[in-house]
């Protein structure tokens, strides 16, 4: 998806579901646990369950699953130093276990009074520089004069960061978007241990041995160390019922139609 002349890179995936009285997960953790790691042998636990979150994690592609007795959620994101973004068949894959096992936690913990059900999309676009994804981000928004008025009030400073956000209430669901410039963590391997460090924050002589660690570990790729983020919060407080397949499908067909439609007025 091109926008503002950048192509976008699909960085991460959330689905969550809120609930009332899921308090027969302190009973049911460990036969749920071993339920869905017989059902999918590919999930296994993360860490060691406790009374108020169980976290799981998909062996095949890093998904992770967090249930507890107010609510639970599956994730996915783009792997630090993948060639790819996440692929169309990455989502359907996302959509296909977070279905099945969603429906097994709603029926084991007998859920029925849903609070809120929720499915967030991150969207990347590289930068060269934090000042060059702020320069992206004004543009794409158009000439919005108040922040660089009061900038220009307080001492004549300028405007070091942008971040927009927007409640949009469609037919059937709400939708929170946005944008903002980000900044990655560099990931150092000292002996074994990763050290996370801002890019920004490395001398010239640190920098240089991050990119070294980078091309040796080919994890340039599509992991920008500045960046453009959209984030799209598609959500329905106190619904009905929940289903994660339709929910997720139909929130992104959305947001797939209305973007791209954005896009073409900007650029």
């Amino acid at each position: 998806m091109l926008i503002n002349g950048r192509q976008s890179i699909c960085h991460k995936l959330v689905y969550e579901v809120r609930y009332k009285y899921g308090y027969a997960y302190l009973d049911r953790c460990g036969s749920i646990i071993n339920e869905i790691m017989n059902s999918y042998p590919a999930w296994t636990q993360e860490t060691v369950p406790d009374p108020q979150n169980a976290p799981l994690i998909c062996l095949e592609n890093g998904m992770k699953l967090n249930f507890g007795a107010t609510k639970y959620d599956f994730s996915l994101e783009q792997p630090f130093g993948d060639e790819e973004d996440l692929t169309s068949s990455d989502i359907e894959r996302f959509i296909d276990h977070a279905d099945g096992i969603s429906s097994l936690i709603n029926e084991r913990l007998d859920l029925r009074i849903f609070t809120r059900v929720g499915f967030r999309i991150w969207y990347i676009f590289r930068a060269e520089t934090l000042t060059d994804a702020e320069s992206w981000i004004k543009q794409l928004l158009g000439i919005i004069p108040f922040d660089d008025q009061i900038a220009k009030a307080l001492n004549n400073s300028s405007v070091e960061a942008r971040n927009y956000a927007v409640v949009i209430a469609s037919s059937d669901r709400k939708f929170r978007i946005s944008i903002n410039g980000v900044e990655s963590y560099a990931k150092l391997d000292i002996r074994g241990n990763i050290l996370d460090v801002r890019v920004s924050k490395l001398h010239r002589e640190q920098d240089k041995y991050l990119l070294k660690q980078l091309k040796e570990k080919k994890r340039v790729a599509k992991n920008p160390h500045f960046a453009g983020m959209l984030d799209i919060d598609s959500f329905v407080e106190t619904p009905n019922g929940v289903d994660a397949k339709d929910f997720i499908t139909e929130s992104l067909r959305q947001i797939e139609d209305a973007l791209p439609k954005v896009s073409k007025k900007v650029i």
